[in-house]
């Protein structure tokens, strides 16, 4: 069966990211994928921003740059230009492996019953180190407890997004995952590929690298609405970013005396834990990156 090629709608927010658009703009441009709509948000940057947008501009369906209330507010007014039947966002410092729309609608056609298809994605540490993910077999069954979806690797359908409204602006850093779990909440189906469909860069100062605690605040309120144990388990997990995460407890450098005697308190609660939830979901806890951050260590 030929590949059909639907109309695709990608999102890009910017602020601020003269030295990178372009680059992201060249991933989404050489896919070459016959049906792309591009539409470039920007909050008003005087970086040089304007100058490429106006270079590529016969290749971008609509940009503007104007101020604006942070990425959210670009992302919502994007999406509601957006007239494909699959929607996505790349941010404007990161970008789409070679192939990848086609990889994508190739397993939306595969799977027609999906609401949405992720993929693995090129994790790079301001270019001293990468690491390649994959969706884990049980992304959907733990997304409520963590992040499963590597954000700029996914599309979704357009009806999808409009059953499941705009994204919610009251969150800065985890705005996506809470996106993907209402949209589970909604009966969404989701699909995935092995394939990394992206490489996100991360740098000491974009915006996932600097939220520390409060990324920490934000993943409470998303564990605490769709987690297990009516979001009980949230509460588990700030008790152990509190009072082990932000000690250094999970650290891999960590070791000596003091390293010992965490060691013993830690096995203690991790009991108790037991006790009022299921081992697996206790051991889900992975705050450690925002505790890093809130305490200068970076990645």
């Amino acid at each position: 069966m030929a590949l059909m090629y639907p109309k695709i709608s990608i999102i890009v927010p910017s602020f601020k990211a003269g030295n990178t658009l372009e680059r992201t703009l060249l991933s989404l441009i050489s896919q070459n994928y016959p049906c792309l709509q591009i539409i470039v948000c920007d909050g008003g940057s005087r970086d040089g921003t304007v100058e490429i947008l106006q270079r590529y501009d016969d290749q971008i369906d609509f940009w503007v740059s104007e101020p604006d209330e942070g990425q959210v507010d670009a992302l919502n007014k994007g999406f509601k230009r957006a007239n494909g039947e699959y929607f996505g966002w790349l941010c404007a410092d990161d970008e789409i492996t070679p192939g990848a729309l086609v990889k994508l609608i190739h397993t939306f056609n595969q799977y027609p019953e999906a609401d949405i298809v992720t993929g693995g994605c090129i994790r790079d540490f301001n270019g001293e180190h990468q690491i390649t993910t994959t969706p884990v077999d049980d992304f959907f069954e733990k997304l409520a407890i963590t992040n499963t979806i590597e954000q700029p690797s996914t599309l979704w359908r357009r009806t999808a997004h409009l059953a499941a409204g705009a994204l919610d602006d009251s969150y800065k850093y985890a705005f996506d995952w809470e996106f993907w779990c209402r949209m589970k909440r909604n009966g969404a189906v989701f699909r995935k590929i092995n394939d990394p469909l992206s490489v996100y860069y991360f740098s000491d100062d974009n915006l996932t690298s600097t939220g520390g605690t409060k990324i920490a605040d934000e993943m409470y309120r998303i564990v605490k609405a769709y987690g297990p144990y009516n979001g009980r388990i949230a509460d588990a997990y700030r008790f152990l970013y509190r009072h082990f995460d932000l000690k250094g407890f999970y650290d891999k450098e960590q070791t000596g005396q003091r390293k010992k005697w965490q060691d013993k308190i830690f096995h203690i609660v991790l009991r108790i834990m037991y006790i009022w939830y299921d081992a697996d979901s206790v051991n889900a806890y992975n705050w450690n990156f925002a505790s890093r951050q809130e305490r200068g260590l970076g990645w």
